[in-house]
């Protein structure tokens, strides 16, 4: 014989489900903004193997240059920051940029640059709500009008002077997870590049191991 569910054993089953659903939702909301930092990482990391690829490939200068900050990444509300690609006209020492995508060869005009700018505020088509572009520190940048700029030769390398990257040999890059810093918690994620052109991302709240020695030492005169 069939038993049907009486009235108060639907209730109480549905409010269960509610109850968990309000947990899973409150739970995904709270990782939410994680999510969107270390999508933000990834996506500068991208980036810069993308730029390091295409000079090795076109034999010219490729550049990234980071055009604006979060703002102050400690008060846990302010969020964004920027940064946009380029290629030289020269395999060192480039005078001109073209920003990405390459088109001026063409035609001598910088007619395309749908592919350069990356905006994580405001609403543009990568902003990251609470993720948080921190001040880096001084990057000269090779000769030129290079100031904040990441640039890589031919080879792969980058190419910026030694004072550039810190005593483990790295430049860093750190975005921070506004919603936690709000909590009082330290959320960050730091992009390190190293003189060989080699990107990696490190975790504040993770155990992973210590630097170790894949950077270049600042006094380095490695090319």
């Amino acid at each position: 014989m069939r038993r049907a569910f009486t009235l108060i054993e639907v209730i109480i089953t549905v409010s269960i489900l509610g109850i968990v659903a309000l947990i899973g939702w409150s739970s995904m909301q709270d990782q939410l903004p994680r999510f969107r930092m270390v999508r933000a990482a990834r996506s500068l990391k991208a980036d810069l193997m993308e730029l390091r690829g295409l000079a090795v490939q076109s034999n010219r200068e490729t550049r990234l240059r980071f055009t604006q900050a979060g703002g102050d990444c400690t008060d846990g509300a302010s969020w964004g920051g920027a940064w946009e690609l380029s290629v030289g006209d020269q395999s060192a020492g480039s005078t001109y940029w073209d920003l990405l995508p390459p088109d001026a060869e063409e035609d001598g005009a910088d007619d395309d640059q749908s592919q350069a700018n990356v905006d994580l505020g405001g609403d543009s088509a990568r902003a990251e709500r609470w993720v948080c572009l921190d001040q880096w520190a001084d990057i000269s940048g090779p000769p030129g009008e290079n100031h904040d700029a990441i640039v890589f030769s031919p080879r792969g390398w980058v190419v910026n002077p030694a004072g550039d990257f810190n005593e483990s040999g790295y430049v860093e890059i750190t975005f921070v997870n506004q919603a936690a810093t709000r909590h009082g918690v330290k959320d960050q994620i730091t992009v390190m590049i190293s003189r060989a052109g080699m990107v990696r991302l490190v975790n504040a709240l993770s155990d992973e191991a210590e630097v170790g020695t894949a950077g270049t030492a600042t006094g380095s005169s490695t090319p």
